[in-house]
């Protein structure tokens, strides 16, 4: 009776070391398949967008006293790349000196016109729209953009420029 006592105590406390152990090796499972995923997610971005083509857009706003964006849209060559609707929170950190990723395209070398057309409200709350439109020559080396949204204090306005990294 003793001994089934012993047992029946000793027990519990076996499973419970078990338990651990399997909890342990689930962890190290789970932080594995994380890195796994990790490493494939950057393979996959180099096989689909590798360097020779990727072309990334920015956008920063120098002050904005004169203009606040609401939306964006970039087209290459005509056709629509990027677009994005911007939040008041958004907004408020591109006032504070924030470079806002827009995208990542697969752009070929060459020679390819790039428009953006930046719709808001100026100053007055007037609707406004800034727009830009470039020649741009793709070499093989990536392409990094950015949108520059220039306040003009003679004018008491804003612009758009293009600039490259």
């Amino acid at each position: 009776m003793r001994l089934l006592l012993i047992i029946a105590l000793l027990l519990p406390q076996l499973s419970l070391a078990e338990d651990a152990a399997v909890r342990k090796e689930v962890l190290a499972a789970k932080e594995t398949v994380l890195e796994l995923n990790r490493d494939l997610y950057e393979l996959e971005r180099e096989l689909l967008s590798p360097a020779t083509t990727r072309a990334a857009f920015n956008l920063t706003l120098n002050h904005g006293e004169y203009f606040e964006p609401l939306s964006i849209e970039i087209s290459v060559d005509g056709e629509l790349k990027v677009q994005h609707l911007y939040t008041e929170r958004q907004v408020k950190a591109l006032r504070m000196g924030a470079v806002q990723p827009l995208g990542d395209i697969n752009l070929a070398p060459g020679k390819h016109s790039v428009r953006a057309v930046v719709r808001g409200v100026d100053h007055l709350g007037q609707g406004r729209e800034l727009s830009v439109t470039e020649m741009v020559n793709k070499t093989s080396k990536p392409l990094i953009t950015e949108l520059v949204i220039v306040d003009r204090d003679d004018l008491q306005s804003a612009r758009v420029q293009l600039k490259y990294w």
